[in-house]
C-alpha cells in the first residue's frame, strides 16, 4: 500500500501542475478553455486537444482535373486501382451538360430532380446541398480508412457555351470547407484537340483551335499552382508517373496498380481501349486545322507554357 501510494504522490503533482499551468495561462485551444469558465477535468483538456491537433491534420480531398480527350480516364482508373481510394468521376454540381433524356430514372439525384421541379435552383442552393452530401461522404471515408479523390468535369465549365468566370470551380466550392490536395493531368493541346474533334465534342464558338487554346489557358489560369502530370510521361512509365502523382496528392502508393486499371468501369471512357498503357499513334492533321496551327497565337504561347512543340507531328 506504501509503495502504490508513493507511485501516485509524483502523477497528482504532475496533474496539479498541469492545471494550474491552465489557470494560469488562461486558454488550452481558443475558444476551449477561459479563465472566467468553469476548469474542466484534465482529460477533457487533453480530447480539446487531441481534436485541435487531429484538425490541423485534417485528411485532404484529393483533386484531379484536367481537359478531356487528355487521358484523364485512364489515369483517374489508376488513382481509383490504389489501396482504400474511393474516387468519383466526372463532378461537377453546377454542369449544365444534359445527363440525357429529360425523364430519365434517377432516384438517388436529388439535384437533378430539383431542377425538374417548377421553382428556382440557384447555383448557391445546389452547392450547399452538395458540399453537404460531400461532407458526409468524406467523414464516412475517413471513418473507414478510406482516401477521397474527386475527378472534376472541367469540360463543363470551360469547353461549353458559358462564362467560366461566372461561378465557382470544384476546387473553389470546397476549399472553404476542406484540406485539398489538386494535381493537373495534361497532354499536347493538339493531341487533345484533335480528340475532341473526332469526338464530335467541339460545341463552343467560334469552333477553332484558338478558342480551345484560349479555354484551356483560362483552365491553367484558373487552377495555377497545381503541380501537374504530362499524360505522355505516364504512358511511357506508368508506374513511375503514378508514383509520382500519388505523392502529389498524398494518397499511398501501391506497385502494380496501373495494370488493375482496365477492369474498373468509369464515366469518360471515350478514348483507348485494351488492357495495355502505352503510347498511341497521333491523329493526322487536316489542311485547315495545320493552317490553324501556323496562325494561332494562343495555341503557340500554351504550348509553350507548357513545354510542348508547337509543330505537332
Amino acid at each position: 500500500m506504501t509503495q502504490a501510494g508513493d507511485d501516485r504522490e509524483p502523477l497528482q503533482g504532475a496533474i496539479a501542475n498541469a492545471l494550474d499551468l491552465i489557470r494560469r495561462n488562461g486558454s488550452v485551444m481558443d475558444g476551449s478553455v477561459t479563465t472566467t469558465a468553469p476548469l474542466g477535468s484534465l482529460l477533457d483538456q487533453c480530447r480539446a486537444l487531441h481534436r485541435a491537433s487531429t484538425e490541423d491534420r485534417a485528411d485532404p480531398i484529393r483533386l484531379v482535373h484536367h481537359f478531356a480527350c487528355s487521358g484523364g480516364t485512364i489515369i483517374s482508373k489508376c488513382l481509383a486501382a490504389m489501396p482504400n481510394a474511393v474516387l468519383l468521376s466526372e463532378i461537377d454540381p453546377l454542369s449544365t451538360i444534359p445527363m440525357g433524356y429529360p425523364n430519365r430514372f434517377c432516384p438517388t439525384d436529388l439535384i437533378e430532380q430539383l431542377h425538374r421541379t417548377r421553382h428556382p435552383c440557384p447555383d448557391r442552393l445546389v452547392i450547399d446541398m452538395f458540399l453537404a452530401s460531400l461532407d458526409v461522404l468524406y467523414q464516412n471515408t475517413i471513418r473507414s480508412g478510406g482516401y477521397l479523390v474527386l475527378r472534376e468535369h472541367s469540360h463543363s465549365r470551360f469547353c461549353e457555351n458559358l462564362d467560366w468566370t461566372d461561378r465557382p470551380t470544384v476546387r473553389e466550392m470546397i476549399a472553404d470547407r476542406f484540406a485539398v490536395r489538386s494535381a493537373i493531368t495534361i497532354r499536347h493541346p493538339m493531341a487533345s484537340y484533335t480528340s475532341l474533334q473526332a469526338n464530335n465534342w467541339v460545341r463552343f464558338t467560334p469552333s477553332t483551335l484558338e478558342e480551345y487554346a484560349r479555354r484551356y489557358t483560362a483552365f491553367l489560369d484558373r487552377h495555377a499552382g497545381c503541380p501537374t502530370l504530362r499524360y505522355e510521361a505516364f504512358v511511357a512509365d506508368p508506374e513511375a508517373a503514378m508514383k509520382m502523382l500519388c505523392g502529389l496528392l498524398d494518397l499511398p502508393y501501391a506497385p502494380g496498380s496501373p495494370t488493375l486499371a482496365p477492369t474498373i468501369s468509369m464515366s469518360g471512357d471515350s478514348g483507348r481501349s485494351g488492357a495495355t498503357i502505352a503510347p498511341r499513334p497521333n491523329r493526322e492533321i487536316s489542311e485547315k486545322l495545320g493552317e490553324e496551327m501556323k496562325a494561332s497565337p494562343t495555341y503557340r504561347a500554351l504550348c509553350d507554357r507548357l513545354d510542348y512543340d508547337p509543330d505537332f507531328r
